[in-house]
C-alpha cells in the first residue's frame, strides 16, 4: 500500500513538472520573440531590396495568422481533445524534450548570428542576400519546429492536422479577418474622430460659451485651452479593448448568462466606451481651462482613460450579472455562496487600482496622495483576512529566483531614455515629507501591491476561469485557458504590457511549482523590491509609473 502511494505521489509530481515545463517553454518563446523584436528593428532594413522589406513586413502578419489559426483549431476541437489532454501528461513522462530544446537553442543562435549580416550588413549582391534569407528562414523554421517538439512531440499534434485538415485553414482565415478588422479600424479613425469631435463640442457648449471648434484641423477646446484630436483619441482603441474585455467576460460567465441575449453586451460596451471617451476629452479641456493645464496634460490625460474604461467595463459586467435581462442565475433572496470569497480576493486590488487612478488623474506627474490607497487597501486586507486560508507562508528559493529573472527581463525590456528625471520624482515635497512618501511608495510596491495583485490574478482569476465556484479548484491547478488569459490580462493592465505578460507567466510558473500562492507573491515581491532598489539607486522614477 505504501509503495502504491509513493508511486501515485511520484506520478503527480511528474505531472506538475510537465505543466511547469510547458509554462517555462511558453515564457521562453515570448521572451525570445520580444528580445529579437527589440534588437532588430524594422528600420534596419531601410535602403535594402524592396522584396526583402516586403518579406519582413509579411512575416509578423503570417505569424499572427497561423497563431490565430492554431488557437481556433484548439477551441473548436477542445470538447473532443479534452479526454486525450487529461491522459497526455502520462504519455509525456519519458519525452526527450531536452534534445529538442538544444536543437531549438542552436537554431535560434544561428538565426541571431545571421540576422546581423542580413538586416544590418553592408549592401550585398542579390545572390548573397537570397542565400542569407533562405538560410535565415530555414534556421527560424528549424528552431520553431524544435520548440514545438520540445513542447509536444510531433506524434501528438500531427494526427490532429491529418484528422481535421480543414480547421487550421479556417482558423487562419479567421486570423486574416481579425487583421483586416484591425486595418479597417485604423482607416475608420477619421470618421470616428469627426463624430468624437462633434460630440465633445456639444458637451463643451453645455458648460462654456467660448468653444473653439476647428474640425478641419482636428482642434477642439476653449479660447484658453484647446487640444488636437489624434487617431488614438478617436475612441477606436477603447472600443477594441472593450470588445476584448466583454468577450472574455462572456467566455468566463457563459454558464450564468442568457444567450444569445448576452451578445448585446458587445455593442453596448463599445457604445459606452465611445461615449466615455468623448466625456473624457471634454473633462480634460474643462480641467485645463478652469483648473490647471499641467494636471490636464499630466495625470488626467494619462490615467482618466484607463479609469473610465475600468469603470464602464466592470460597471457593465456588474449590472449584467445582477440583471435578469442578461443573467440566468437564481438570485431570489440569496447571494452566491462564494460571493464574499470573491470580494475578499478582488476588492483590495480594485481599491488600490481605483484610488491610485483617481488620485493620479488629478496630479501633474507626482501623486502625493498615493499613501491613501495603501491605507484603504490594507484595511480591506485586514477585513477579509479570514478568507486567505490558502496562503501558506514558507520561503521558496525558486520563487526568489523567478522574481530576480522577471526583474532582469523587466529592465531589459525597458526602453532606454535620456534627459532629466521625469516628474514622478517627489519634487513637490521636501525633507521628512519626501522621505515618508518614498518609504510608503517602496513598502507599497514590495508588500501590498504583490499581495493584492496575486490574490486577484493567480489566486482568483486562474481558478475562476475553470469553475464558477473558484474555491473548489485547488491552488496551482493548471489549464491553458486559465494560464494564458490570466497572464495576458495581468500584462494588459500594466503600461509595459509585453513585460507584464511575461511577468504574469513567470509568476504563474512560481504558483504551479509547489501549488502555493505564497510562492507567486514572493516572486512578485522580489521583482518589485529589486525595481524599488533600482529606482532609488538610479533615480529612474519612471519605473514606478
Amino acid at each position: 500500500m505504501q509503495c502504491l502511494l509513493s508511486d501515485d505521489r511520484a506520478i503527480r509530481a511528474g505531472t506538475r513538472l510537465i505543466y511547469v515545463r510547458w509554462a517555462a517553454l511558453l515564457a521562453l518563446l515570448v521572451l525570445e520573440v520580444g528580445a529579437l523584436t527589440i534588437r532588430f528593428e524594422p528600420k534596419t532594413l531601410e535602403g535594402g531590396p524592396l522584396w526583402l522589406e516586403g518579406l519582413f513586413d509579411l512575416l509578423p502578419v503570417g505569424f499572427d495568422v497561423v497563431a490565430v489559426g492554431v488557437v481556433v483549431m484548439l477551441l473548436v476541437q477542445w470538447p473532443r481533445l479534452q479526454g486525450a489532454w487529461q491522459c497526455l501528461p502520462d504519455r509525456l513522462q519519458n519525452h526527450p524534450w531536452s534534445r529538442y530544446l538544444f536543437v531549438h537553442l542552436a537554431g535560434l543562435a544561428g538565426l541571431v548570428l545571421l540576422s546581423g549580416p542580413l538586416l544590418e550588413g553592408r549592401p550585398r549582391s542579390t545572390v548573397s542576400v537570397v542565400a542569407l534569407t533562405i538560410c535565415w528562414m530555414g534556421l527560424g523554421l528549424l528552431s520553431l519546429l524544435a520548440w514545438l517538439d520540445c513542447f509536444l512531440p510531433h506524434r501528438e499534434w500531427l494526427p490532429l492536422l491529418r484528422r481535421w485538415p480543414w480547421i487550421l485553414p479556417a482558423g487562419m482565415a479567421a486570423g486574416l479577418g481579425v487583421l483586416g478588422a484591425g486595418r479597417l479600424a485604423q482607416l475608420l479613425w477619421k470618421p470616428l474622430g469627426v463624430s468624437t469631435l462633434w460630440l465633445v463640442c456639444c458637451i463643451l457648449k453645455l458648460f462654456s460659451e467660448d468653444v473653439v471648434y476647428l474640425p478641419a484641423e482636428w482642434i477642439i477646446g476653449t479660447r484658453a485651452f484647446d487640444v488636437e484630436i489624434a487617431p488614438a483619441c478617436s475612441g477606436y482603441e477603447g472600443m477594441g479593448l472593450m470588445l476584448v474585455l466583454m468577450g472574455a467576460f462572456l467566455l468566463i460567465s457563459r454558464r450564468t448568462l442568457r444567450f444569445p441575449r448576452a451578445l448585446w453586451l458587445l455593442p453596448l460596451g463599445c457604445l459606452l466606451a465611445y461615449l466615455a471617451n468623448a466625456v473624457r476629452i471634454a473633462a480634460l479641456i474643462l480641467l485645463g481651462t478652469h483648473v490647471s493645464e499641467d494636471i490636464a496634460l499630466g495625470g488626467f490625460h494619462s490615467r482618466a482613460g484607463v479609469l473610465l474604461f475600468l469603470a464602464v467595463g466592470f460597471g457593465l459586467i456588474g449590472l449584467s450579472l445582477r440583471s435578469p435581462l442578461f443573467s440566468a442565475a437564481d438570485r431570489q433572496g440569496e447571494a452566491d455562496v462564494d460571493s464574499t470569497a470573491s470580494e475578499a480576493y478582488l476588492c483590495p486590488f480594485m481599491a488600490l487600482v481605483g484610488i491610485t487612478l483617481v488620485t493620479g488623474a488629478f496630479s501633474s506627474g507626482f501623486d502625493p496622495l498615493y499613501p491613501l490607497g495603501l491605507i484603504v487597501t490594507c484595511g480591506l486586507l485586514w477585513r477579509y483576512r479570514k478568507y486567505y486560508d490558502d496562503l501558506c507562508w514558507t520561503f521558496a528559493p525558486q520563487a526568489v529566483a523567478i522574481g530576480v529573472t522577471v526583474f532582469a527581463l523587466w529592465i531589459a525590456l525597458e526602453p532606454w531614455k535620456s534627459g532629466k528625471t521625469p516628474p514622478t520624482a517627489p519634487v513637490p515635497l521636501a525633507g521628512a515629507e519626501a522621505v515618508a512618501w518614498v518609504i510608503a511608495r517602496a513598502l507599497g510596491s514590495v508588500s501590498v501591491t504583490p499581495l493584492v495583485e496575486e490574490l486577484a490574478f493567480r489566486g482568483y482569476l486562474t481558478r475562476r476561469l475553470m469553475a464558477a465556484d473558484f474555491k473548489s479548484i485547488p491552488q496551482g491547478t493548471f489549464s491553458w485557458p486559465s494560464f494564458l488569459v490570466s497572464s495576458s490580462l495581468f500584462g494588459i493592465l500594466h503600461d509595459r504590457w509585453i513585460a507584464g505578460i511575461i511577468a504574469g507567466m513567470f509568476y504563474a510558473l512560481a504558483l504551479y511549482g509547489r501549488r502555493k500562492l505564497s510562492d507567486a507573491v514572493l516572486a512578485h515581491a522580489t521583482t518589485n523590491a529589486l525595481i524599488a532598489a533600482h529606482v532609488l539607486a538610479s533615480g529612474k522614477w519612471l519605473l514606478w509609473t
